[in-house]
């Protein structure tokens, strides 16, 4: 029998393989910052620029902006890259202590002589790390590969992403779903600076040929394209399974309007992508800029905010290819007399309903700008609590993009302005210490896209609210937001968190604790198909031991009769 147990042992083993780690995630649970309970804090931010290390003064005053969070290094903490129209533009790597400092400038080229604006990262090749891609003002866009978080070198000519125009915005989206990342450019326009139409500079769609090239396919998109456009986002807004397109352009420019394609599938020379802005009432004419995607009455559709200079109009997703006005009886209009730019959506709060940020820049005829936070009342409508945000002091902001930059699970947010340059406010928790929450961190692989731009995150808590949100890459004005996601769980539970992957496929995870970050990859479906024979497999190798006992026993049997018989 003692010669059973080595093999039965070995056999249980790879029966449990599959199964040991086998939750289908990772978990990391949130650290305790400074003033986790504390009531000591007013202001639901507070200005920690100085103490992080982030000295960026931004020396040109063109209205031209970029912000973006991503993780170069792959450790888990979003470092941050900002641009600057006339100086260097800065990449500033996260020290995971509440610290940033400067990448080296001979890891990545600064740029000092471009007229830059927006920048985003995403994982182009699906290598693993995030990439970086820099719009600039009538000069090539750059893209800047990122070698193994070691340094990042300019692939531009290769890859043929060089747009020249006046790039204000970038997205990145996998439109046609074959696992790479294709890529959206919104221009405006160099008016009156330059000879070309004032009508607007054309916008740019680049379809990702996976080899680390791209094919301009901008005429799957037709005129819309060239109406002054700001900012583009992809967002699966009809809840089909792809991502469709809205952009938002500025009349000053043309008067287009703004546009919306429905992604159709396969075909039309290509791809099939209808643009029907009009007749879903998305077509919204206005001096647009900034563009906030968000299911805010958690409907489980995605609407759109967008500034302007004037009333903000907020769309709410009627869900069946429909949409209507409503920034009137939510209270997030904030006035015909304000300019604003970028805007961003998050639970500052984690009462489980997305509030508003809104970057002002001038106050009409005179006035003092401030920055305005719109809490999410969760029944529609919205309580401007700007006089306790913490963003008091008035500046003229035009970006601003989101990250948990600390991981205590409270979103943060950096904003660019036009004196001070980019300013980094943490969320102090203020008066919400006991909301729960929890982080999700969603991965690509095989079919999917490495950073899992598309991915769908659904979390359902004890009481039966939905929370949706999708990972995009590209955002607001200029910006890019953090790809990790975050839920406020308010004083529930989670009851259900399911992944909806950009192929289709689905993983639900019930009960999962609160507090936490938790870390996804897409399902490796050859692991998935040799579960069976790797189970398979114990079986045999305890069979063999059964068979090898056995036979052992009767082979000392057969030499005890033949001892006894002689």
């Amino acid at each position: 029998m003692r010669r059973l147990i080595p093999f039965a042992l070995m056999g249980l083993f790879i029966l449990l393989v599959p199964t040991i780690g086998g939750r289908g995630y990772e978990a990391r649970v949130f650290q305790v910052s400074p003033g986790e309970d504390s009531p000591a804090y007013l202001n639901f931010f507070e200005d920690m620029t100085t103490a992080a290390g982030i000295d960026s003064t931004r020396e040109g005053q063109d209205r031209l902006i970029g912000q973006a969070w991503g993780d170069i290094d792959r450790d888990g903490w979003p470092d941050l890259y900002v641009t600057d129209p006339r100086g260097p533009n800065m990449l500033y790597q996260n020290q995971g202590d509440g610290t940033f400092l400067p990448w080296p400038a001979e890891r990545i080229d600064p740029l000092v002589d471009s007229i830059s604006s927006g920048a985003v990262f995403a994982d182009f090749d699906n290598d693993g790390y995030q990439d970086l891609y820099v719009l600039n003002r009538s000069q090539p866009n750059v893209l800047f590969h990122n070698e193994g978080g070691k340094r990042f070198t300019d692939v531009t000519g290769r890859a043929g992403v060089g747009d020249p125009f006046d790039g204000k915005t970038a997205a990145w989206g996998d439109y046609d779903m074959d696992g790479y990342l294709d890529l959206y450019v919104a221009n405006w326009s160099c008016y009156p600076d330059c000879a070309r139409s004032s009508e607007g500079d054309v916008d740019a769609l680049f379809h990702n040929e996976g080899d680390g090239t791209f094919t301009n396919v901008t005429h799957l998109l037709g005129s819309k394209v060239a109406g002054g456009g700001f900012v583009a986002s992809f967002v699966d807004y009809d809840n089909d399974g792809d991502p469709d397109i809205y952009l938002v352009n500025d009349v000053f420019i043309n008067d287009r309007g703004n546009g919306l394609w429905r992604n159709d599938g396969p075909g039309c020379d290509g791809w099939c992508f209808t643009e029907i802005s009009e007749e879903a009432g998305a077509d919204t004419r206005l001096m647009g800029m900034g563009l906030a995607t968000t299911d805010y009455d958690n409907d489980g559709d995605f609407d759109f905010y967008f500034s302007n200079a004037g009333r903000m109009v907020l769309l709410n997703n009627l869900g069946d290819d429909r949409f209507v006005d409503v920034s009137a009886p939510a209270g997030v209009g904030a006035g015909d007399n304000i300019i604003a730019w970028g805007t961003v959506s998050l639970d500052f709060n984690n009462d489980r309903y997305q509030d508003l940020f809104l970057a002002v820049t001038d106050v009409l005829p005179e006035g003092d700008p401030h920055n305005q936070l719109y809490h999410n009342l969760g029944n529609g409508t919205f309580e401007n609590v700007t006089s306790r945000s913490g963003f008091g002091q008035p500046g003229r902001t035009l970006g601003v993009a989101a990250a948990d930059y600390d991981r205590d699970g409270w979103v943060d947010l950096v904003v660019g302005d036009y004196e001070r340059g980019y300013s980094l406010f943490r969320n102090t928790r203020s008066g919400s210490t006991g909301n729960g929450r929890i982080a999700v961190r969603v991965l690509g692989g095989g079919p999917v896209n490495a950073d899992a731009v598309g991915a769908r995150v659904t979390v359902e808590t004890g009481d039966g609210l939905r929370q949706v949100q999708e990972v995009q890459s590209g955002s607001s004005l200029g910006g890019g937001n953090s790809t990790v996601l975050h839920f406020g769980l308010a004083d529930d539970r989670i009851r259900s968190l399911t992944v909806r992957w950009p192929d289709g496929s689905e993983k639900t995870f019930n009960n999962l604790p609160a507090d936490q970050e938790y870390t996804i990859a897409y399902p490796n479906h050859q692991q998935e198909a040799a579960r069976p024979y790797t189970q398979l497999a114990g079986v045999i190798v305890i069979l063999v031991g059964v068979v090898s006992t056995i036979r052992s026993g009767a082979g000392r049997r057969g030499e005890e009769t033949s001892d006894h018989n002689a």
